[in-house]
């Protein structure tokens, strides 16, 4: 099985959701995200940079985002975390969206699922992945998407793609932010099922 690290900001809501619970005894490492370097990273077979971390401080660690990819390793980046401007290539498309969509009784949620045979709902229902989303990203070369944007086939909300020599996992889902901020039920079970997923990803 992989060994996963998740990336600590020191937040209350990554530190609620990485070192309590499940998580805590799933996860290889959770280093501080300050304080990160290569060394901390490089026996771990994916790296995950969880949901709303600071952004100046992905864009100060990029090479070793870079670096780790290019030795042919996962990177997972979900959402709120602007990887637009610490990775080459990734395009970010903003999105209208009524983040409590379901609190209306005549509104829906404007995604689909795209590839039926995507690897993530061996683990988990589409349906416990919606709760609401942070924009958009323009599918990359390569790629797997598992949930599109309903009015554009080209705009991903959970993909997989062959990138820059190793694998990257980019969604706009936020799963650790709300687990660890106690609320939105279903992000808890898609943070779950991505442990899951990530630990049996070859």
């Amino acid at each position: 099985m992989n060994k996963i690290i998740a990336l600590n900001s020191g937040s209350s809501f990554h530190i609620n959701s990485l070192t309590k619970g499940i998580f805590s005894k799933e996860l290889y490492k959770t280093p501080y995200l300050k304080e990160l370097c290569k060394n901390d990273v490089k026996d771990a077979d994916i790296l995950w940079v969880s949901c709303t971390s600071p952004v100046d401080l992905l864009i100060e660690k990029k090479k070793i985002f870079i670096d780790y990819l290019q030795d042919g390793k996962t990177l997972v980046v979900t959402g709120r975390n602007d990887p637009h401007l610490w990775l080459k290539g990734i395009e970010e498309i903003g999105l209208p969206f009524n983040f409590w969509w379901w609190l209306d009784k005549n509104e829906q949620i404007d995604v689909l699922k795209d590839d039926e045979n995507a690897k993530i709902f061996n683990y988990i229902d589409f349906k416990d992945m919606l709760w609401h989303f942070h924009n958009g990203y323009k599918k990359l070369p390569n790629s797997s998407s598992a949930i599109k944007y309903k009015y554009d086939d080209k705009i991903s909300i959970f993909q997989e793609a062959s990138y820059m020599g190793g694998k990257l996992i980019l969604s706009s889902l936020d799963p650790l932010f709300h687990h660890g901020s106690f609320f939105m039920p279903n992000a808890t079970k898609l943070a779950i099922a991505m442990i899951k997923y990530l630990k049996d990803l070859k």
